[in-house]
């Protein structure tokens, strides 16, 4: 068998791939590995996947490139005759004449099932007609339906055979095997496919001329259809059938324009209405858009179900674009002037417009109902009632001219009298409605709140105490969720758990921790998050504590240990030092794939514990949060630190800035009372520093690295004159601080281009400070070099809970790596709302950095982002922590950038932000007035849209313009056509 290896490396990397060397070389190595038995042939297995990868070693790196294809082509054919279906992982590249020709020698009882699996990355490179042919000779029993969908789509292409030359395409291809228009092509409803994809290249490449027709699948089906060749009725209900079967968007978006490509008769589009009424359910739009247009063709026709549609369509108002629902307004239109009986309900489906902050909706909703309503009504007028608080001005207007006009309207059926009642009755309500309108006071009418409550200002509360393990099993438990745990407080518990259990632990409890232990080893083989990895190296670190205590004579606890040492030291010697996700010791850790040093202190901080747990000390640790997200109480922190004094222990330095720089800055004068009775000399002149607003620092200055972040905890725009000496003090302040200036964006090329970034922080020149870094400070590592460890939540949450009180640089970080406009990556939508969601958990202010984060996301594409900055500004209001004219001013100075348009924020607003409470109504007219005055003089697109939205909230804050800088803009925007009558009304207030 090893002179077999041999041959095998030897011929593999000399064969050269040509019909001679087939015959000669590869078919005769073939069959004599037959008539060896499997068992046998097996064997070469190890040697095939060697042979396949070329290993190399560059800048002291090893990586593995992919062999030569004639070797693959060699090795393929080999590999095929020697494995089984799950060991398969080179049949890409057999090609199929290779496989003819070692079918007739071996064909495995796998084969079948192997071409069948669509969900492989390994399969065969096969074509349908190639697979078709397999069958045709017996080799292949049957092909399913998954994997005829992710073939059938090419079978029009045919390849260039230039290199850079264009396929062309013809259709006529799908009539060559009958099977295929009877029954294969149904699959392509069934599964998902390339052939949106394959469309657009067949319609692209008639475009260029290279075809003389569109030999798109989509156009030749609709042909087919037509002639007989395909079924035309199954079509249409199968192609409609795709809506409920969760394809993704880019799929079920080209069905939809596959059913107008169809263009279904109108006798066809009768016949399907309950089928084109169930995609009422789908959760894309445009199917959803594409049957709306349907039946507004059919809306006037005899056969139409109005009442039926009437009632499913009314689930579509809350969640479709607006298109669809000016689509649906049309249908109701038709469906009113023919049907008077649903006049009624289509007024009511209607109101459903007027929960839409677009004015333009809610006038055609309001048109409507003034046209086709009856103000006798009083399910009417009850249900126009319930949604006058959401109205805007001019569709309240409409509908009390239309109560108003009703009094002109009496019902002939009843008494002089009677009818003169109903007219007072009507009138009365026009009466209210016209008041309503005049005053537009809904929200002081109990809809709205007059300002914020209080009550949620509080940072640490009941409701958001952190409960620590009371007993050794609940401290066991928790320590099994260590990986499983999404919050940062929940693993920072847990580790200062250890240091309280750890004492009262035996060898049955060592027992019971081996799976954690286990996942830990794991987590260290597979894992590339870095904050995983180093959790898992502590868990290991840990568990040598347990290995080295271990005296017994059995010897339990150190086999498991070395048992997993010899578990991890056997896959880095196979992986070699391209891979450094290596097991190492927690002092020696560091992440594989960077120089990063942002998780350096919370490395050190553990290191901390493993001593102390060592030493038998329980003192407990001074930055365990008490109160989510990552606070700690001001007086609980004061008597950790006592203990500390008490035990004349001086506290780990990472641990101590930590504690500082979590310290909720709340009940002050409890802290400090507390701290003048339990703590002493330059323990109590840093708690009175850092909690008495009039306090200055005094020496002496043991602790410099506390001294510094109690100075940022407490005034962090201030640099102490007492600290510039330390030896901790190498970095610029601004570096601590975060106070970063704004980028100087070049001239764009382009509107609203894609990457423009608002700060350009170069993290390579931080390395330059690395050389005189003093290494002391959490900021200091926090700052160099941490770009590539933010990207994630895993990352992003533990180190902005590093800084709860001052997460500026961090904030800063984010919006150089992340703030892009135009269209971001998802990493970039995912960092934003993780950073946004964290400020919002946070109650601290809003400095330049966070506002600047929040001014950006407000005009951000990604809609979730916006809704997370719409929130963190009401919530940041409330709660006092924002500055609202800064916010104003730095939007105007974005949109005056051009970076993004001015419509993103207005639709945000009118979803998001109008109409929360009257407090904040008001703040968002000081933020409009400052936006307004800081745009360009030459109105921007969208302007329009931002002053009838200043108008309507004007009229229903009860104020006017005020602000004589504002009343100059608009003076000078008069000139404009389009602006003139919506600035004419804002003077006329």
């Amino acid at each position: 068998m090893e002179e077999l290896k041999d041959e095998l490396e030897k011929l593999s990397k000399a064969y050269v791939d040509n019909p001679e060397n087939e015959e000669k070389i590869l078919m005769p190595f073939i069959k004599r590995l037959l008539e060896l038995p499997m068992k046998e042939r097996r064997k070469l297995l190890p040697v095939i996947k060697d042979l396949q990868w070329i290993k190399s070693r560059f800048a002291g790196c090893l990586s593995e490139t992919h062999c030569k294809p004639a070797q693959a082509r060699f090795l393929s054919a080999v590999q095929f005759v020697c494995g089984n279906k799950r060991e398969i992982d080179m049949a890409y590249d057999m090609k199929f004449d290779m496989l003819c020709k070692l079918l007739p020698l071996y064909c495995p009882a796998w084969l079948t099932d192997f071409i069948n699996d669509d969900k492989t990355w390994y399969g065969f490179d096969l074509s349908y007609e190639e697979l078709m042919q397999l069958m045709d000779m017996g080799y292949l029993k049957e092909l399913h339906s998954g994997r005829i969908a992710k073939v059938l789509p090419w079978v029009t292409r045919i390849r260039s055979k230039k290199p850079q030359g264009d396929d062309t395409f013809n259709s006529d291809f799908l009539l060559r095997r009958d099977i295929t228009l009877k029954e294969h092509i149904w699959a392509l409803f069934e599964h998902e496919s390339g052939i949106g994809y394959q469309d657009d290249c067949a319609k692209a490449a008639y475009k260029k001329g290279i075809t003389a027709r569109d030999e798109s699948i989509s156009i030749a089906l609709y042909h087919f259809s037509l002639d007989g060749h395909v079924d035309r009725n199954r079509l249409l209900k199968t192609t409609l059938s795709t809506f409920h079967r969760n394809f993704k968007k880019e799929m079920t978006g080209w069905f939809a324009g596959f059913f107008e490509t169809l263009q279904p008769t109108t006798e066809e589009l009768l016949s399907l209405q309950e089928e084109m009424m169930q995609v009422f359910t789908s959760s894309y739009t445009k199917p959803i858009n594409v049957m709306l247009q349907q039946f507004k063709k059919i809306a006037a026709e005899d056969g139409f179900c109005y009442q039926e549609f009437v009632e499913r369509v009314t689930t579509l108002f809350f969640s479709s674009p607006k298109n669809s629902l000016l689509t649906i307004h049309t249908i109701f239109e038709k469906i009113a002037a023919q049907h008077p009986e649903m006049k009624e309900a289509c007024c009511i489906a209607l109101c459903q417009l007027f929960l839409k902050k677009d004015e333009s909706l809610q006038k055609k909703a309001a048109g409507f109902i003034s046209k086709y309503g009856d103000a006798s009504s009083s399910v009417l007028q009850d249900t126009l009632q319930s949604y006058q608080p959401e109205m805007f001005q001019s569709a309240q207007a409409t509908i009390a001219t239309f109560n108003a006009q009703s009094i002109n309207k009496p019902n002939s059926t009843k008494t002089a009298n009677a009818g003169a009642a109903n007219s007072e009755t009507i009138n009365a309500e026009a009466t209210n409605t016209a008041s309503n309108v005049a005053t537009a006071d809904h929200p002081s009418a109990g809809s709205l709140s007059e300002e914020p409550s209080m009550e949620a200002l509080c940072i640490c509360r009941e409701d958001n105490r952190i409960s620590f393990p009371a007993n050794k099993e609940d401290f066991l438990f928790q320590l099994s969720r260590l990986f499983d745990m999404e919050d940062s407080w929940e693993i920072d518990t847990t580790i200062a758990a250890i240091i309280t259990f750890h004492p009262q632990l035996d060898e049955e409890d060592f027992s019971r921790m081996e799976p954690i232990f286990q996942r830990a080893t794991n987590a260290v083989v597979n894992s590339w998050i870095a904050y995983e990895d180093l959790l898992a190296t502590f868990l290991l670190e840990y568990q040598r504590l347990w290995a080295q205590k271990d005296t017994s004579k059995t010897g339990s606890l150190r086999n498991m240990f070395t048992r997993l040492e010899e578990r991890l030291k056997g896959i880095d010697s196979n992986r070699g030092a391209y891979d450094e996700r290596a097991f190492k010791r927690l002092a020696d850790w560091k992440p594989g794939y960077s120089d990063a040093t942002c998780f350096t202190p919370i490395q050190k901080l553990w290191l901390n514990v493993i001593r102390r747990i060592k030493s038998g000390s329980t003192l407990p640790l001074l930055s365990t949060p008490t109160h989510t997200p990552a606070y700690i109480q001001a007086t609980e922190l004061v008597r950790r630190l006592a203990a500390y004094q008490a035990a004349d222990t001086k506290p780990c330095t990472w641990d101590f800035q930590l504690a500082i720089a979590r310290c909720a800055m709340e009940d002050k004068e409890e802290a400090t009372a507390t701290a003048r009775q339990v703590l002493k000399n330059e323990y109590l002149h840093l708690f009175l520093f850092l909690l008495d607003e009039n306090a200055m620092p005094e020496p002496p200055y043991t602790h410099q690295p506390a001294w510094v972040t109690a100075g940022l905890v407490k005034s962090p725009e201030i640099e102490f004159e007492d600290f510039k000496s330390f030896s901790c003090s190498t970095l610029p302040h601004n570096y601590l601080s975060g106070d970063y200036e704004w980028k100087e964006l070049k001239p764009k090329e382009k509107p609203y281009e894609t990457d423009r970034r608002l700060l350009q922080l170069e993290f390579n020149k931080w390395h330059e400070y690395a050389e005189r870094n003093s290494h002391q400070l959490w900021q200091e590592h926090l700052i160099l070099n941490s770009k590539y460890n933010i990207d994630d939540s895993r990352y992003m949450e533990p180190l902005l809970c590093c800084f709860p009180n001052r997460p500026e640089p961090l904030i800063a970080q984010i919006i150089s790596c992340y703030l892009s406009f135009g269209t971001p990556q998802e990493d970039s939508k995912r960092s934003i709302a993780h950073a946004l969601r964290m400020l919002l958990s946070f109650h601290c202010p809003l400095r330049e950095m966070s506002l600047l984060l929040l001014g950006g996301s407000l005009l951000f594409v990604d809609k979730t982002v916006r809704s997370y900055a719409a929130e963190l500004w009401i919530e940041g209001l409330t709660a006092g922590r924002i500055n609202n004219r800064r916010t104003g001013e730095i939007l105007a100075r974005l949109i005056s950038m051009e970076l993004a348009p001015l419509k993103r924020f207005t639709t945000q607003v009118y979803e998001s932000m109008y109409k929360r409470s009257t407090f904040h109504n008001h703040q968002l007219e000081e933020l409009l007035t400052v936006l307004i005055c800081g745009l360009p003089d030459k109105p921007v697109t969208g302007l329009k849209q931002l002053l009838e939205l200043h108008l309507e909230l004007l009229s229903n804050n009860h104020s006017r313009i005020t602000d004589e800088q504002l009343r100059q803009r608009l003076q000078e925007w008069t000139a404009s056509s389009n602006l003139k009558k919506i600035i004419t009304s804002l003077n006329n207030l």
